[in-house]
């Protein structure tokens, strides 16, 4: 009987390893003994680098050493393994892993991509005072705070738009959901500020700096908004890189260069320090970062206090303790909206607390948990308010048993014939969804497939490509957004 025998290749132990690295040593060693014409004497700092690759002195660029068959072939055992030394890759050992990214002008470019007729005009936003003006605006003399009559003033041309709050909320989780397909290490310091860390990830991105080009124009293409980036070892200094060549910055401060890159900018560029502050240090004739790293630590924890001294002092010199902070799980889950005028219909208010429960139940799917306990929570037109808690039977994140839990609460709680102008569901005592198919009921297994059925097709076409019935009631009153309906609480209309 014929028996067909395959190569297996084996991965040498350890022993052998530490044996062929020891040997490797020895030989090296010898060869630089006898290349060396004067034992016992040391040689020039050049020579010495040659010899230590291998080369002697009189060695030249034509004749490099012959490769062995693992270096030649970097995906060998023996490569993997680290055992060769000359490896045609080679991972920096430091990187600016800290990046700032900022949207520009966000409220005023949200505006621009909502309605392409506001594009390359300048734009203000808000109501009272400038929430948000756009860089046409901005390279027009308007500034952020600055009252409307001042910024008309200023820019006759501008348009000025009062703000789709409930907008903007939908285009900060977009940027971030596009920032966390790079690292998972994502921290959102403020609705349009994000911190990234990318150590750890040399590897993956070998040209780091064409990956930050290809993060900021990602974002440019998938959601309209541009962003500046900066990266440095820490984040007070990344947060000034991003902050330097707006809009569509990008600026990074390889490691040690730091105090060469804050020298010469403004003090007011330095994170902490307002226009007091930057106002009592111009009285002392001190106007750069530069000029306040002579300061000493004591003068400034004097003026300003220990804390914010000690801060100002390290900060100056680009030094900041502070790590990018992952995005906590959440202890409890709520949502909650109110009603202009207020409404005694309860087919419509149940329509509102089944589509509040639905939220609920795809965030807690989404996180991975399950609730044990439901709270309904009403508020009158009078201002009278009712709220009331039950523990469920046994933990869920399944959508219609939050809905007939707060269903039941709402029987409870709505008895006053009075208006209603706030619904608000909440769910606590979280804990992480460890659910087996169930043996006899056969119809929660379907409620699972299909509850995971809607969160993916949700996922690709948008909240509004399908929903219960009471959602159709519900769209004939609130506008529909890709992210689901736009309620009266732009905060929470999520």
């Amino acid at each position: 009987m014929d028996v067909c025998v395959e190569n297996v290749f084996i991965t040498p132990p350890i022993e052998a390893i530490n044996l062929i690295q020891a040997t490797a040593e020895e030989e090296e060693k010898d060869r630089a003994a006898s290349s060396d014409p004067h034992p016992g004497h040391p040689e020039p700092d050049a020579e010495q680098e040659t010899v230590a690759r291998g080369f002697s002195p009189a060695d030249s660029s034509e004749t490099p050493k012959a490769e062995s068959a693992a270096e030649k072939n970097p995906w060998s055992a023996w490569s993997w393994l680290g055992v060769c030394k000359n490896s045609s890759r080679k991972i920096p050992d430091t990187i600016p892993n800290i990046v700032h990214v900022d949207v520009d002008a966000f409220f005023a470019s949200v505006e621009q991509v909502l309605n392409p007729k506001l594009r390359g005009k300048p734009v203000l936003v808000g109501r009272g005072c400038v929430a948000s003006a756009s860089y046409e605006a901005k390279f027009l003399g308007v500034k952020t705070a600055m009252g409307f009559r001042e910024a008309l003033r200023v820019c006759p041309q501008a348009i000025v738009v009062p703000g789709q709050y409930e907008h903007y909320a939908d285009f900060a989780e977009r940027v971030r959901r596009i920032l966390e397909t790079y690292t998972p290490a994502v921290e959102t310091a403020a609705l349009d500020d994000f911190y990234l860390d990318f150590a750890g990830t040399e590897r993956l991105y070998p040209d780091y700096k064409a990956t930050l080009r290809r993060l900021q124009a990602e974002i440019r293409a998938r959601t309209g908004l541009s962003v500046s980036v900066g990266a440095a070892r820490t984040k007070v200094v990344a947060s000034i890189a991003s902050r330097l060549e707006r809009p569509r910055g990008f600026r990074m401060i390889a490691p040690g260069d730091e105090e060469t890159f804050l020298t010469p900018l403004p003090v007011e560029k330095l994170h902490g320090i307002g226009h007091v502050h930057a106002g009592a240090l111009a009285e002392r004739g001190i106007a750069t970062i530069g000029q306040l790293r002579q300061v000493p630590k004591p003068a400034l924890q004097a003026a300003f206090g220990e804390v914010i001294g000690q801060q100002i002092w390290e900060r100056a010199r680009g030094l900041d303790g502070r790590e990018v902070l992952l995005p906590s799980t959440p202890k409890s889950v709520s949502r909650e909206t109110t009603i202009e005028g207020g409404t005694i219909d309860t087919e419509f208010l149940g329509g509102l607390i089944e589509y509040l429960s639905e939220r609920i139940g795809s965030t807690l799917r989404e996180y991975g948990k399950q609730a044990r306990t439901i709270g309904l929570r009403i508020r009158y037109v009078d201002h009278f308010s009712a709220h009331q808690t039950v523990r469920l039977t046994k933990p869920t994140n399944d959508e219609r048993e939050l809905l007939a839990a707060a269903k039941d609460l709402f029987a409870k709680l709505f008895t006053r014939r009075v208006a209603v102008r706030l619904a608000g569901v909440s769910v606590h005592n979280l804990e992480t969804d460890k659910r087996q198919h169930e043996l006899f009921d056969t119809n929660a297994n379907r409620r699972w497939y299909l509850n995971r059925g809607l969160d993916s097709v949700r996922g690709r076409y948008g909240w509004n490509a399908v929903f219960y019935g009471k959602g159709l009631e519900l769209r004939e009153h609130y506008a529909t957004k890709p992210n689901g309906l736009v309620l009266s609480t732009p905060c929470l209309s999520r």
